[in-house]
Formats: C-alpha cells, structure tokens, sequence
C-alpha cells in the first residue's frame, strides 16, 4: 500500500536525529517546562501545550493545533508521526519553554529514535518522554533496562498505581528527567501535573469535535 512516506529518507533523519543526541544538561534552574500531547480524531490530530511554572506549577499558557495526520499510525514512526505537529505546536507558544516533556518514549533504542529525541534534537531544547507504556526495554525492580544499559526509571504517583516510564530525549540526563518528573507529579493523577493538563486539553478538545 501506497502511503505517500519517503521512508528512505525518514531513515536518514532518524539517522541524523539518532548522532545529534546528547544525554547531558544543557540548562540550570529551568523556571519553566512545556508538556505537549497529541490526539486524533480519524486522520486529523489535534495537540496541546500547556505550559507551566516549575515552581508554583501555576499555568502560564495553554496552546493548541490541529489539522491533517503527517502519515499514518505505525509504531515504529510515531517520532515522524507526532514530532513535526509538537515541533510545530511548540512554535505557536508566546511563552517558550526551558523544558520540553512529551508523552512517549525518549532515547532508549541505538537504532530508534524516540519522540521526546526527535523533538529535543530539532527545537535543540532539553526534552524527555513519559510514557505509560514501554515500547522498548524491560523493566529490572523501576529500572528500563535496554542491552544491559539503564535508560530509563518507573515512576508512581502513589503506592500501588501503575508506573509511566520517565526516559531522556536529549540534552538532559536521566536524573534530571527523573528529578523533574518527580518533583511535577499530582498524587490525583497518573502523569506528571504538566502532562495530564495537556491530556486533559486534547480530550477535550477531541469531544468537542465529535
């Protein structure tokens, strides 16, 4: 089936996007982090931003887009799939982030690039993922293990709720992805304060056009 994707050269961008990737801070006392979350509605998306103070958590600007899917779903493209609309969501912000979190998986595979590198290596921000599944590695005790290497933690909210994965993108470290997601999570809800809001906005946002 004909779909209108180029995928030699998405693997050449994967393979740029996969040398650009640095696992270091590249910031110090970030005062502000953006969470981004895309949904679809058929073969059109919507995504959110939402775009909050580290220290009081207080929201700062709340953000939308939508128009027509990239390409269609496939699990090995969704860096290709949902990375230009968060690159292009992250463009339409009056308010700029220090720091980007997405919904999904950052640096884990050597041959894959996840969204939060995509994103992270295109804006040259400091990015990482939460995702509530895990669609590389295993899990040893809350460490993401891949090849041997810890490349992410498991995180809960509370006792006995069910963890999401905190994996670096680029230009941050696993401990300071960690540290952030941590210090930004709300008893109340699975995902980090910033990342549930921009869920919460995209459901909306989704019922609204149904």
């Amino acid at each position: 089936m004909k779909t209108g994707v180029d995928f030699k050269e998405l693997k050449e961008i994967e393979k740029r996007i996969l040398e650009g990737i640095k696992l270091e801070d590249s910031f110090s006392n970030p005062k502000t982090i953006a969470a981004f979350d895309v949904g679809y509605i058929g073969n059109k998306y919507v995504c959110a931003a939402v775009v909050i103070s580290m220290e009081s958590k207080e929201i700062i600007e709340k953000n939308n887009i939508e128009g027509e899917e990239v390409m269609p779903y496939s699990p090995n493209l969704v860096a290709f799939r949902e990375g230009p609309v968060i690159v292009n969501a992250f463009r339409s912000l009056n308010n700029r982030p220090e720091i980007i979190m997405i919904k999904g998986m950052g640096a884990i595979h050597p041959k894959k690039a996840g969204l939060a590198s995509y994103v992270g290596v295109i804006l040259n921000k400091p990015c990482f993922g939460v995702s509530k599944e895990l669609a590389f590695g295993y899990l040893e005790e809350d460490k993401v293990m891949f090849n041997n290497e810890i490349k992410g933690i498991a995180l809960k909210a509370k006792p006995y709720a069910k963890p999401v994965y905190v994996t670096p993108g680029h230009n941050i470290t696993l401990n300071t992805s960690v540290e952030i997601a941590k210090k930004l999570i709300d008893e109340q809800y699975k995902l980090p304060l910033p990342l549930h809001l921009a869920h919460k906005l995209v459901n909306k946002l989704k019922n609204e056009k149904k």
